[in-house]
């Protein structure tokens, strides 16, 4: 099977442009005393959208509760940001994330994105991670996580770009099986490049959430049509990339396992305990959007020294903490209905585009469970075009048939 994803050209510019451009990174302004950065891709969305707009009547699509809960939590962030005004200019970056994030998941849902410019994406972003790599291995590092830290792209840091990584490597590998001939070995690259990449983060979490999502889902792979010689032609794939990869760069990989098994990290409990803490303190509007940080370096007991607090590294700790119950209970939602429909699509329609949204989304969500990624804007691009995907209802209202 070949195919491609259906929508015109102009409308997939759209979301095409302001996607390739988030490699570009952005410029920071000066702003009230301030240097935010502006990413590239910000702009150019607008602007493609307003072209879009006046010149070809395309609207993005704004229907359903996701939009609406959406619209809920950007109010709710705004009176929480007035009432706990201790710096506002973070909860207008954070409020301002999300908006843009719901932009493109609206957008994506009339001009999706298609599988080649997702797969081919993720595979830049893995070789801009292996050069980081490379550029870096040979430097003086203190202790086995020293190298770990200096991992770090346009995109953002280590971690970060990891969870970006979870939504792509599902969507490289279903293709694989929904083309044919010289596309399948092109997705078959793309998805070995985003693999090395995330090896090259030495993520931990990420890992283990790719991996755990797949384990969970073996049932339904296997009503997918996933067998036993699959599974080994998937494992002899990993062998070769492992077999390619430095050898510094999997025993890293492997001292970081051992070391975190060895060592428990004591500061993440105390900074979790500190952000319950913020949360209860403030139920009803939280401490405020991307406000985080300051409350938790005023409760946490064990300060670790050099440490700046951002956040509790827990998607719903973040969510409850920083924009009260009502609020964050609307975030957790939205991604809630993205998983449960992912998931019913896979039930309902079983196929392997299917599937691969849902262990990608799924992955993604564990990683957030012990990593704060939701609250970027990169991830917020990604998340929500994926997220859009889920919408169409199989690869048959998605790809076609030459």
């Amino acid at each position: 099977m070949t195919g491609t994803l259906q929508a015109p050209l102009a409308t997939r510019i759209t979301m095409w442009l302001p996607f390739w451009s988030l490699l570009l990174g952005g410029i920071s302004v000066h702003l009230a005393g301030r240097e935010p950065l502006v990413l590239y891709a910000d702009v150019i969305l607008l602007l493609s959208l307003l072209y879009e707009v006046i010149w070809n009547g395309f609207w993005p699509s704004f229907a359903g509760w996701i939009p609406r809960l959406g619209a809920f939590w950007i109010v709710s962030g705004m009176l929480s940001a007035l009432v706990n005004n201790r710096d506002i200019y973070k909860s207008i970056v954070a409020i301002k994330i999300l908006a843009v994030g719901l932009i493109v998941y609206a957008i994506a849902r009339s001009a999706p994105l298609g599988l080649p410019t997702l797969s081919l994406w993720g595979a830049v972003v893995g070789i801009l991670l292996l050069m980081n790599y490379e550029a870096i291995r040979y430097g003086e590092y203190e202790g086995v996580a020293g190298i770990k830290d200096e991992v770090e792209i346009v995109l953002g840091r280590s971690n970060y770009v990891a969870s970006i990584l979870l939504l792509l490597i599902p969507l490289a590998v279903a293709s694989v099986i929904l083309y044919k001939g010289k596309k399948r070995w092109l997705f078959g690259g793309c998805a070995m490049l985003m693999l090395s990449g995330l090896v090259a983060t030495m993520s931990r979490g990420a890992m283990l959430s790719l991996v755990v999502a797949t384990l969970l889902s073996a049932p339904l792979l296997y009503k997918v049509g996933m067998r036993m010689k699959h599974a080994l032609v998937v494992v002899s794939l990993l062998a070769l990339l492992f077999a390619m990869l430095p050898r510094d760069l999997l025993a890293t990989d492997v001292a970081l396992f051992a070391y975190r098994l060895e060592n428990p990290d004591v500061a993440r409990e105390e900074i979790i305990k500190a952000a319950w803490q913020s949360f209860t303190e403030n139920p009803v509007l939280g401490v405020g959007p991307g406000q985080l940080g300051n409350a938790i370096a005023h409760h946490v007991m064990v300060p670790v020294f050099g440490s700046v607090y951002y956040n509790a590294h827990n998607l719903i700790l973040d969510a409850l903490a920083e924009n009260g119950l009502p609020a964050g209970l609307a975030l957790l939602t939205m991604v809630g209905l993205v998983l449960h429909r992912a998931w019913m699509g896979l039930v309902t329609q079983p196929n392997p585009l299917a599937a691969a949204l849902w262990v990608g989304l799924l992955a993604a969500v564990m990683h957030n469970m012990v990593e704060a990624s939701f609250e970027g804007q990169q991830f917020q691009f990604v998340f929500w075009a994926v997220a859009a995907m889920v919408e169409r209802k199989g690869p048959s209202a998605v790809l076609r048939k030459p």
